[in-house]
């Protein structure tokens, strides 16, 4: 890799992949910091993903209660999930959203986007709004074989609100997409 500096002082003088897998790689970088010091800096390249907050027309959003292996617990979150190679991000949307708890929707609204670890990883994730939904049919059968979803919920607003508010949702997707619905939609 060719020396850079950036408008920062940060210089990078090497680059070496150390692990990679279909999801993610890491690199390690050899670093000059600003302040003139080498070191090393871990990077783990993800690709971008979706998180899609699911209104039904009595105001309650539908989340998934799913085992994580990494954190071998069980945490309450939205619908999400990767963009694949050429697949527009509200296609992904719609996707995960059907894959996940079996439900399509009449409409999509992205809400924005945000970054999961700033720190130390490139992934960023677009946060969609889907309403107009078609719930008669919601199942877990389309899950994909990496996932270890145990349930759908249905979850008033208020009390999703009251859950964020305790710390009972801590899936950081989840409440960074819920805060930006809740920012531009206080009514709700």
């Amino acid at each position: 890799m060719s020396k850079r500096v950036d408008k920062y002082g940060w210089r990078t003088e090497d680059s070496k992949p150390v692990y990679k897998n279909p999801w993610i790689s890491v690199r390690e970088d050899q670093v000059i910091y600003p302040n003139g010091q080498p070191g090393i800096y871990g990077v783990v390249e993800k690709g971008p993903g979706v998180a899609v907050i699911a209104l039904d027309n009595e105001k309650n959003i539908f989340m998934v209660r799913q085992y994580r292996y990494t954190l071998d617990d069980v945490f309450l979150e939205l619908p999400a999930g990767a963009i694949h190679r050429g697949e527009a991000d509200v296609q992904s949307a719609r996707r995960e959203l059907f894959e996940e708890i079996g439900i399509k929707a009449g409409r999509f609204e992205r809400l924005g986007n945000f970054y999961t670890a700033l720190g130390h990883e490139t992934a960023e994730i677009i946060a969609y709004l889907a309403d107009q939904l078609e719930t008669d049919r919601h199942s877990l059968a389309n899950q994909q074989q990496d996932e270890s979803i145990l349930e759908i919920v249905r979850l008033p607003i208020a009390q999703v609100r009251q859950m964020m508010a305790r710390g009972e949702i801590r899936c950081g997707i989840s409440l960074a997409a819920l805060s930006l619905l809740f920012a531009k939609y206080p009514e709700l």
